[in-house]
């Protein structure tokens, strides 16, 4: 080997050592939580239960796993990458870890779209899991109801209509299918809701009294740098960048329906902190919050969801809404 191939050498090596230093910090600035290292121990189990809530009678933790991290929607505006990122992030080994530790952490539930490849909550009950599954379903490619089918046969614990099919279905003014889908999901003896980003299919449900076991509903400010700009009016962002087109209105309906809530996309996908998205949705009147979670976020989430939970429940902070769960 020359003298020059083995500077050449020494100087790669030197420049990959000071990269390997330089990413968690990195990293670090920009979440403000870093991936632990390879081998690190998980999450101590939280000292006290979580804090429950019930829809139908069951009981859930206040705060459920949401499904889109572990798949792959990542709802990155503009950086095409990152749904790639993810996956890749989040191999077979590391799902089984993240359930694993949310579990011990006392989150009960996680909420996945039925078609997804939800092969990872099966393998974690045939360990022992006993993780809670709310279902996403929609109508199937024939206007029929098989996701309803499937996931009712797959084991979910609940089953809604997904928010993008409850605002097809509207648009389409096909409305009947909403409480068609809910009737057939309850005859099963299985909790039923609906979900929504635009709050008129809440609305549409609340007047033709649909009898649903929970709602489940966006809910963020537009306190980041994505949000929606004046000429997007619709109830979702023109570019991936939002899903409550005003939270306020979600707010003030919300009050007077006396059902459960799960507020979701309270993050606005990752765009606001949970230090303010957290007690904003709480404040706000939802019963439970949605929040999508990688592993090395799972513990802190976890800790300051209990904290406001509890000083919400104990009267100490005010809500807008009586709690429903």
């Amino acid at each position: 080997m020359s003298k020059q191939q083995q500077l050449s050498r020494r100087g790669f090596v030197r420049t990959s050592l000071l990269a390997s230093t330089a990413l968690p910090a990195a990293l670090e600035a920009q979440t403000g939580a870093p991936p632990p290292p390879a081998g690190a121990p998980t999450a101590a189990p939280s000292p006290t239960p979580f804090p429950m809530g019930k829809i139908a009678g069951q009981e859930f933790s206040r705060l459920i796993l949401g499904g889109n991290l572990i798949s792959g929607w990542s709802h990155a505006r503009d950086l095409r990458y990152v749904g790639t990122l993810m996956r890749r992030y989040n191999t077979e080994a590391k799902i089984r870890e993240t359930l694993e530790l949310a579990e011990t952490q006392g989150i009960t539930a996680i909420n996945t779209y039925v078609m997804d490849d939800n092969t990872h909550i099966f393998n974690h009950w045939k360990r022992g899991g006993k993780m809670n599954w709310f279902a996403q379903v929609r109508l199937d490619s024939k206007g029929g109801y098989s996701q309803i089918e499937r996931a009712i046969g797959e084991g979910a614990a609940g089953v809604h209509v997904n928010g993008d099919a409850a605002e097809a279905i509207l648009k389409r003014n096909q409305f009947e299918k909403i409480p068609e889908m809910i009737q057939m999901i309850k005859a099963q003896k299985v909790i039923a809701g609906v979900a929504a980003h635009d709050l008129r299919v809440i609305a549409e449900c609340v007047k033709a009294k649909v009898d649903v076991d929970f709602y489940q509903k966006t809910l963020h400010t537009h306190d980041y740098y994505t949000a929606p700009r004046p000429d997007e009016t619709g109830p979702m962002g023109n570019h991936d960048n939002s899903w409550c087109k005003d939270p306020q209105a979600v707010v003030d309906l919300m009050a007077n329906v006396p059902k459960p809530w799960i507020a979701f996309k309270i993050l606005a996908a990752g765009a606001i902190m949970p230090q303010a998205a957290f007690p904003y949705a709480i404040a706000g009147g939802a019963d439970f919050i949605l929040v999508g979670m990688f592993d090395w976020q799972i513990a802190d989430n976890v800790k300051l969801a209990r904290r406001l939970f509890a000083q919400y429940a104990s009267g100490n902070s005010k809500r807008t809404r009586p709690w429903y769960s």
